[in-house]
Order: structure tokens, then sequence, then C-alpha cells
């Protein structure tokens, strides 16, 4: 009678019974690994929100650089000519009569050159103290006049050479004394500079919107 050997079956027996073994470090092994790059992703994934936090909730982009605004303190009688360097037509727009010459005679006392005086030849009802009419290049000359008569109004004709219009309005009472346009002009004033300056209001139109130009009174009154 043959003894079957038990050789193999010994060796499979050891086989089936490691097994087992692998199959739990296999798996240990994959829990591992996966547990492992969870752990990195989770990383990278708080990073990239702490810097999306940090940037304002985006990309971080340069905020622009404002232009300056400067407030510097002025005279404001510099860069502004003398009187003998103005020439100046005195209108009356008012019917008071004879107010244009009266004015004429005060303002060539304190220097100025006096051209036409009559009545307002536009014909515009001026309520303010006065209407200074003017060009670019007699914007300063303008300018000067409306320290002798305060309350003036400064309109743009757009006129081309550097003679200016003061016309008297319903307001006007008196040019003001010598000594308080010296003071006016030479006390100083905070004045704001630069391209990030607020633009200035714009002036009033020379004419009504819709065309039509208001009458004063036809009598003389220059």
């Amino acid at each position: 009678m043959t003894t079957p050997s038990t050789g193999p079956r010994s060796t499979s027996r050891h086989r089936r019974r490691r097994s087992p073994a692998v199959s739990i470090v296999l798996v240990v092994v994959g829990m591992v690994v996966l547990f492992g790059a969870g752990f990195g992703l989770s990383v990278i994934i708080r990073g990239a929100a702490s810097d999306t936090d940090a940037n304002g909730g985006g990309s971080a982009t340069p905020s622009p650089t404002s232009e300056p605004c400067v407030t510097v303190t002025v005279t404001p009688g510099a860069g502004l000519p003398s009187p003998s360097q103005v020439t100046t037509n005195i209108y009356n727009a008012t019917d008071r009569s004879g107010l244009a010459a009266t004015t004429a005679e005060t303002l060539q006392t304190r220097g100025f050159i006096i051209g036409t005086i009559d009545n307002d030849p536009v014909g515009r009802a001026v309520s303010a103290t006065a209407e200074i009419r003017h060009g670019p290049s007699g914007l300063s000359a303008a300018t000067l006049m409306t320290y002798y008569i305060p309350g003036a109004v400064l309109v743009d004709d757009a006129r081309t050479d550097a003679t200016i219009d003061t016309v008297i309005g319903q307001a006007f009472t008196a040019i003001a004394e010598q000594s308080a346009v010296d003071a006016a002009l030479l006390t100083p004033s905070p004045s704001a500079s630069g391209p990030g300056c607020p633009s200035p209001a714009p002036t009033a139109p020379t004419t009504d919107p819709s065309g039509a130009i208001e009458p004063t009174s036809t009598a003389p009154a220059a």
C-alpha cells in the first residue's frame, strides 16, 4: 500500500494560513496611503483659502495711487495786474441815471484806464453788484475788479483782447474803499492745487438758456 506524500499539502496549508495576514497588511498600508493623501489635500485647500482671505477674497490687485491735492497758502493779489494795466468799459445795467459815469470817475481815480461809458449794450438785467465780462487774456484784470466791487460776477464772453466790461448791477452801492481792497489783496488764504483736487463748479452761462435776452429799462441811465 502506497502512503501519500504529505509535503506539498503541508506547504499549501502553510500558504493558506499566511494569506490573511498579507491581506491585512496590504489593507493597512492602503489606509495609511489614503489617509496621508487626504491629509495633504486638506492642507493644500486650507492654505489656498487663507491666501484668498488675506487678499480680500480674490487675487491681490494693487490699488491705484490717488493723485495728490495740496492746500497751500497764497496771497490773492499775487499775479494780478495793477489798475494802471487794466482798461475797462463801464456800463450801466440799472435804471439809476448817471451810475456808469460816477463809477467810471471813481475807478479812474484808483488808477484804472476807462474806455466806453454807456448803458449796457447787451441789455440783460444784472441782479448782482456787477458783471465783469472778459476773455481768456483778461481774466486776471477781471479778477482784480472783483476786489473793487465785491459780489461782482465774472462772465467769460470769449473776447480776444485783455479789456474788460464792468457792468453795474442792481445790488451795486459803491466802489470799495482802497484800504479794504489792499487788505483783501494782501491777506493770505488757503488754496487747493494739484491734479487730485475737485473740479471747480461750472460758471453761469452768459445768456439765458432759451437764448432770450431780458431787457432792462430803455431810459437813458449811463
